[in-house]
């Protein structure tokens, strides 16, 4: 488990991510064409509900961000040496 980041998506940003999520879905079963653009937009839909689902996001652990409650055992970067 040296691998998995700690939840680092708070519950406001979580529910903004699976709104997109939806609203890209939506967009894509309605464009009724199978190009590179709908590859592209689908490859998002399911990162952005991964992201909603799990509170995780790699793009966001790179870069040292973090919309977790602070008071939140479980958000934050892991432990040093982990």
């Amino acid at each position: 488990m040296g691998n998995m980041i700690n939840r680092n998506l708070g519950t406001i940003e979580r529910l903004l991510r699976l709104l997109g999520a939806v609203i890209l879905t939506g967009w894509l079963f309605t464009r009724g064409s199978h190009d590179l653009l709908s590859a592209v937009a689908a490859v998002a839909a399911l990162a952005l509900f991964a992201n909603a689902i799990f509170s995780r996001c790699y793009l966001w652990a790179l870069l040292g961000l973090n919309s977790c409650d602070p008071k939140d055992e479980h958000c934050g970067a892991p432990p040093r040496g982990s």
